[in-house]
This record gives C-alpha cells, structure tokens and sequence, in this order.
C-alpha cells in the first residue's frame, strides 16, 4: 500500500511539474512570439537603413559642410533641387524623402537645444545642429546675437571664456584655454583676423610622444582634445579670405522673417497658451522616456536569453523579463498614439497666433530698414521682443481666440508705432 501510495505521489508531482513547465513554456512562446514581429520589423528597418546610409550620410555631411553660410531658401535650393537629384542620378542609395536635419539631430538633443536658449524656428534649429556636428571650427554670422546668448548658456557648464582680439592679454587666455580643455568664444570679429591665430583655425597639430601639441604666440602649447572654438561676428555681410572660409565652417545665424514668425509664434502662445507649450514639451519628454525604457528592457532581456541555462523553462526572471518588455512595449505604443493625435491638436491650436506672429516679424523688418532713412534709427532684436510682450500684457480681453489675435495684432502696431 505505501509503495502504491508514493507511485501515486511521485506521479502527482510529476504532472505538477511538467504542467508548471507547459505554464512556462506557454508564457515563453507568447511573449517572444510579440517579439519576433517586433524584431523583425526592426532588423528589416536597420538593414534597409544601412543599404541607404551611403547617400543619407553624404547629403548631411554635405549640408553640415557647405549650406551654413546661405539663408533658408538657398539652403533649401542646394540640398534639395541640386544634391538630393544628384545623388539619385548617380545611382547612390538614399532613403526617399530624406531630410539631412533628421539624421544631424533628433526631437531629444533639439530639446536640449532650445531648452539652452536657442531660437526655436527651422533655421535656427538647422544651425544649431551644423554647430554640434562640424569638424572644423564654426564662425557665426549673428548680427542678431542670437547664436552667441545660446552658445554662453550651452557651454557655460564647461568654463566658457569669451575672449576678443582687440582685448590685451587674449593671446595668454587662448593658450591656457587650449592646454585645459576649456572652450573658447572670439566675439566681434571683423573681416581681417588677426595672423596669429592661424595654427588655431588651420589645426595644426602636432603629435610628440603620447601628447599633442599646437604653436601659438610663438610658445609650444600642450593641445586638450577637449578644446572647442566658436568664433562670431556682428557683420552682417562679411567677407573674409578663401582660406578662412575652408578652414571654419560658415553658420549664418541671420534671423529671417519666416524664421522671425516662428519664433514670435512660440513666445505669444507662450505667454498666452502656456499650458499648450507645457503640454507639448511633456509629451516630447515622455516621447523619450518610453525610448529609453524600451531600449532597456530589451538590453536586459538580449542579455538574459544570451545568457540563459540549457533549460531554459528553468528561468524564471527571463520569462517575466520578456513578459514586462511585451507590457511595456503594448503600454508606450498606445501612449505614442495618444501623444500623437494631442501634438496635432497642439500644433493647430498653436496656428491661430499665427497672425499676430507674421504681424510681428514683418514689423520688426520694417523698422530695421528705417536706417536708411537716417543712421539713428537701430533697433536691436532684443528691444523689440521686450515691446512684442508689452503689447501682449497691454491687450483687451476677448471672449473667443479669433477676436484675442485680432485685439493682439491691434496693440502690437499701436505699442510699435508709439515706440
């Protein structure tokens, strides 16, 4: 009786445990057969994104390079009626509808940018994002001073020096910057740059031993890896020799007008909508956060099924780890369907000020073209931002959005002309 009665408990455990394991292996097949198309959605990505890098990465490279020193249309012009029908002429593989911006930046380190204090309209964005990829050193054209107040709050952190060679001593300043690494802003620059600082702009830089060095002033200078140098003018139309040309690369911070109305465009829905603005950047945080967690988890769980036993019914953490990567992965793609039709609704929302946007730009060009009349009219970008505010804190109340921009473009002409 008690060997039939072990028989039967020995049984009992057994169908326990194969059932446990038929458990396991069910959880296993389900959630890596999510996985799978996932995966293989995203191998079939990469690898048609790698057969298309050649002519991707040319054209960025090309527009990191050479479109700095135009405005918006020119730019537009060379990369896309000129470069990108070459390109496919040749028979070199680039995406369809390749834009050089989305490959030289993304919505995260765009963020970051603006956060810093650049100006949040197209072309601004494109110089800022030609500035963090160039190899060779940026001069800014930035009559405006608008690419300078961003670089001082980029490159604060990192003990920024602003030099200029007319100021005693910038010689000295610019050898201890290069020795520790620290960067470097020359500021009104005119049209001839002093010769000495020559090796600095051509790099010329010399290995001795493990070290690198660099002449300059006359003294052999230890070169950090972690110097950078930004150089900028006030000139609106400079001309500067062919050398210093090939040896920076040309960034024209200029504002346009069509630049100019998106960034009035984002300050007056700002300071009238500031939960539309809140909303939107929340979103974009979000956007990146699920990106991040999803790119974790599937390190974590690439690890664990690289690394699992034989048996791997056995391991329990990889079977939940998969479970919560296919949770996470359901969980961020409704968020991001969700966050896409709220960003649409934005983006429309935001549209109604654009009115009062285009008034203003078309204002301050306006204004900055009364010097011809007489040298005494100079209004600064600054000053007029300051009167596109009070104009705004000086409307009348509406009782609908449409007649609010009507009231709003209203007090920014009389705040304008009473000036």
């Amino acid at each position: 009786l008690q060997d039939a009665v072990n028989e039967k408990n020995e049984v009992q455990a057994n169908a326990a445990y194969l059932e446990n394991r038929g458990g396991m292996a069910d959880r296993l097949i389900n959630g890596l057969s999510s996985e799978k198309v996932r995966w293989e959605i995203e191998i079939e990505k990469l690898r048609t994104m790698s057969q298309l890098l050649i002519g991707d990465s040319m054209l960025s490279a090309g527009f990191a390079s050479y479109v700095g020193g135009f405005d918006a249309e020119n730019r537009e012009a060379l990369w896309k009626l000129q470069w990108l029908p070459d390109i496919v002429k040749r028979g070199i593989p680039c995406s369809e509808g390749v834009v050089p911006l989305d490959l030289l930046t993304d919505a995260s380190r765009t963020a970051v940018m603006i956060g810093q204090g650049l100006p949040a309209d197209q072309i601004s964005i494109e110089n800022g994002s030609i500035i963090n990829n160039c190899k060779r050193w940026p001069l800014i054209i930035d009559p405006q001073v608008q690419g300078i107040k961003w670089l001082r709050q980029k490159e604060e952190p990192n003990g920024l020096q602003v030099i200029q060679l007319t100021s005693k001593g910038w010689i000295r300043s610019m050898q201890n910057a290069i020795a520790n690494g620290v960067p470097v802003i020359v500021e009104n620059l005119t049209t001839d740059i002093d010769a000495t600082l020559d090796p600095v702009l051509a790099r010329a830089i010399i290995k001795k031993g493990r070290n690198f060095v660099l002449f300059l002033g006359g003294e052999e200078i230890e070169y950090n890896t972690d110097f950078r140098l930004y150089l900028q003018t006030k000139l609106a139309n400079p001309h500067y020799k062919p050398e210093i040309a090939a040896q920076c690369t040309l960034v024209n911070f200029i504002a346009t007008e069509r630049g100019l109305e998106d960034q009035l465009l984002a300050k007056v829905v700002g300071a009238e909508r500031p939960d539309l603005e809140e909303t939107a950047q929340r979103l974009q945080q979000e956007f990146q956060q699920y990106k991040i967690q999803l790119m974790d988890l599937e390190n974590d769980l690439l690890n664990r099924l690289a690394n699992a036993p034989e048996d791997i019914l056995s391991d329990v953490p990889l079977i939940e780890a998969i479970e919560a990567t296919k949770a996470t992965a359901v969980r961020i793609n409704i968020a991001i369907e969700a966050g896409t039709v709220t960003e649409k609704q934005i983006g429309e929302a935001r549209e109604a000020y654009r009115i009062q946007a285009s008034e203003g730009a078309m204002l301050y060009f306006l204004l900055t073209k009364l010097c011809f009349i007489d040298h005494m009219y100079q209004y600064s970008l600054d000053s007029f931002v300051t009167f596109f505010f009070k104009s705004i804190s000086n409307t009348t109340a509406a009782d609908n959005v449409t007649q609010r921009v009507l009231n709003l473009r209203d007090s920014l002409r009389i705040t304008i002309f009473t000036w």
